[in-house]
């Protein structure tokens, strides 16, 4: 199997994103140059006419967002204590911000689950995985 030593985990909090980061621990246990940044991604929709309010509601977003990083950035830093971790929150559509940023930051693979949360953001979520693959540069490991 190849060696990767520079992963990007799409992360939201799900089950199967946790499943993804673990196995970019499992990865970056057997290869200690591995470095691993953790994404999860923006997308307020929602149609609002005050931007007062979508700038609140961004903002909420946003501060959950850091919040669930930072959770994760402490239980990789304990894992891992002597590697490259780090974690960035990006706003836009999904699937166009997390591979950009693996084309901005030369990331050699994306590791992400096959889908998001329950419900209607699960089957939003899926076709971020989905625009993921069509439109990487480099290879896409998808968790179920």
């Amino acid at each position: 199997m190849r060696k990767y030593t520079n992963v990007l985990v799409a992360y939201d909090g799900s089950d199967l994103s946790m499943k993804a980061l673990n196995e970019a621990i499992a990865m970056a246990k057997e290869n200690p140059a591995l470095q691993i940044d953790v994404v999860t991604a923006l997308n307020p929709t929602a149609q609002i006419s005050s931007a007062v309010v979508y700038a609140s509601i961004l903002n909420e977003l946003r501060k959950e967002a850091v919040d669930l990083l930072k959770v994760v950035s402490d239980e990789l830093h304990e894992q891992l204590p002597n590697q490259v971790v780090r974690t960035m929150v990006l706003e836009g559509n999904p699937g166009n911000e997390i591979v950009k940023y693996a084309d901005d930051h030369e990331r050699d693979l994306i590791i992400m689950g096959s889908r998001g949360l329950n419900g209607l953001r699960e089957w939003f979520l899926g076709s971020v995985s989905h625009a993921v693959l069509q439109r990487s540069h480099c290879p896409v490991l998808i968790i179920k």
